[in-house]
């Protein structure tokens, strides 16, 4: 029978395959560019930049792969603009980035970088969904508005023109959260440290307790918070280069629940506790190479991760994980573009509280067809294969008037997509009646992405998975 083993191997092959195409296919694209006395090198003389009337400069030149007083071959200036111009969209600061060369004497170039900045100062009222995913509250909890938060959240971006920012939000209904967040990507001379802190409060009168058959048992109580959660942590960062960056979290939970949920599953919190407290470690790597980090079409992603959960002072828990994720984005042709989505996930112990259990089903980790089942598990695996055509790509004109867009255009995009998804959930403690879980998960489809502007992409998709069991299943994701 299949297990999580055989599905890790799968994703290594396919992504070293794709890596191994896509290094071909990038090769081969910047032929060099000769004259009659061999390879032409420009020198950068200068680099104005215009339209950050709150973004600092420095922080705009961090992004750039040149500095002045580089010299750089002729053929390669067109792509490391484009890296660059990418770079800068991806740090959420701008509408539009524009990139030319202004003047060019002899050898030495000037170049030009204008953007069009955001609207940073955002309040919103908001109504979130706090199920699994849209397609659970949807189809199983018919569209209850008890899983819905109403509130507002605020977004202050680029708060010192430092791209840092700060989040509050205030949400209330059967889950109430209450959230305070700070990021300051550098804040050394060389920018390459930066921190982030952050402290959340929620309390609901709704709670999973358990699963019976893949699907989540209930229990509700309208006069009271059957559950409460409050949660501190610390991140520093590491950024050496464009595209590394290591980030070390500190930080400490403490939940608590009613004494029914303890009698409803003594293994709630373990041996019938009705409160838990730790703190917990955790390092993590990544390496990004994506162009756009919303949808990205070309480049790689790496993120690995290990963490402890529980020690010194507070250790209601003791917990090791360790989280491997790689993706890899080809352009196969023209407006064809392949891409392999891989996770892999392992903790122990095996004898885990059930609060601790993660696994399949829940936000993006799915797989498709299975979105009604809740798989949970002390360890897990999956991967993704699609093949997406982009039907067609436009840009809505803006006013320069409208302060939000500033007069930049307005992206929106829509792929078709063929897709096959594998995985694996390992659970040696909960699986009893849980016929999904410990088995081989297949499942694929056919489906549409409609990408607005460069935040957000809503999925439409009508999936089959290997019980037979077929529909049309909806998914969203934002950056925002």
């Amino acid at each position: 029978m299949p297990n999580i083993r055989s599905v890790a191997i799968t994703s290594l092959v396919i992504s070293f395959l794709l890596v191994v195409f896509s290094a071909s296919a990038q090769t081969d694209s910047l032929p060099p560019v000769k004259d009659s006395s061999g390879l032409v090198f420009v020198r950068i003389h200068d680099i104005t930049i215009d339209g950050n009337k709150k973004t600092r400069r420095h922080i705009i030149l961090r992004e750039l792969t040149f500095a002045q007083g580089d010299t750089i071959l002729l053929n390669e200036l067109m792509r490391q603009f484009e890296i660059s111009r990418n770079q800068l969209q991806n740090t959420g600061l701008f509408n539009e980035v524009v990139m030319n060369i202004k003047n060019w004497s002899g050898d030495s170039v000037d170049v030009s970088v204008t953007v069009k900045e955001r609207w940073y100062m955002i309040p919103l009222p908001t109504l979130s969904l706090y199920d699994r995913n849209f397609n659970v509250w949807w189809v199983e909890h018919n569209h209850d508005i008890r899983w819905l938060q109403f509130g507002g959240r605020f977004y202050q971006k680029n708060l010192t023109g430092r791209n840092d920012e700060l989040h509050l939000a205030a949400l209330f209904g059967f889950r109430q959260r209450f959230e305070a967040q700070y990021v300051l990507p550098a804040f050394d001379p060389i920018q390459k440290h930066g921190f982030s802190i952050s402290s959340t409060y929620t309390q609901s009168k709704s709670i999973t307790y358990a699963l019976d058959s893949n699907k989540e048992l209930i229990y509700e109580d309208v006069n009271n918070y059957l559950r409460k959660i409050f949660e501190t942590s610390v991140d520093l960062y590491y950024r050496p280069k464009f595209n590394y960056r290591y980030t070390f979290t500190l930080g400490y939970k403490y939940s608590s629940v009613l004494d029914t949920i303890a009698q409803l599953n003594p293994n709630y919190f373990l041996n019938g506790n009705t409160s838990q407290q730790y703190l917990y470690g955790k390092v993590t790597f990544v390496r990004d190479f994506r162009d756009i980090t919303a949808y990205p079409l070309k480049g790689n992603y790496l993120e690995l991760s290990a963490s402890k959960l529980g020690f010194g002072l507070f250790d209601d828990v003791n917990i090791w994980t360790a989280t491997a994720m790689f993706s890899q984005y080809v352009s196969v042709g023209k407006k064809w573009y392949v891409t392999s989505q891989n996770k892999l996930k392992v903790s122990f112990p095996e004898e885990q509280p059930y609060s601790m259990e993660g696994g399949l089903g829940y936000g993006n980790d799915y797989v498709s067809g299975y979105e009604y089942y809740a798989i949970d598990g002390q360890s897990f695996g999956y991967t993704k294969l699609n093949l997406k055509n982009e039907i067609f790509k436009i840009s809505l004109p803006s006013s320069p008037k409208n302060p939000f867009t500033k007069g930049a255009g307005l992206p929106i995009r829509m792929y078709g997509r063929v897709y096959i998804d594998a995985g694996y959930v390992r659970d040696r403690t909960f699986s009893e009646n849980n016929p999904v879980t410990n088995t081989f998960l297949l499942g694929g489809g056919v489906g549409i992405d409609l990408v607005l502007i460069y935040d957000t992409t809503l999925r439409f998709e009508y999936s089959v998975n290997k019980l037979g069991e077929h529909g049309l299943f909806f998914h969203y994701n934002t950056l925002f």
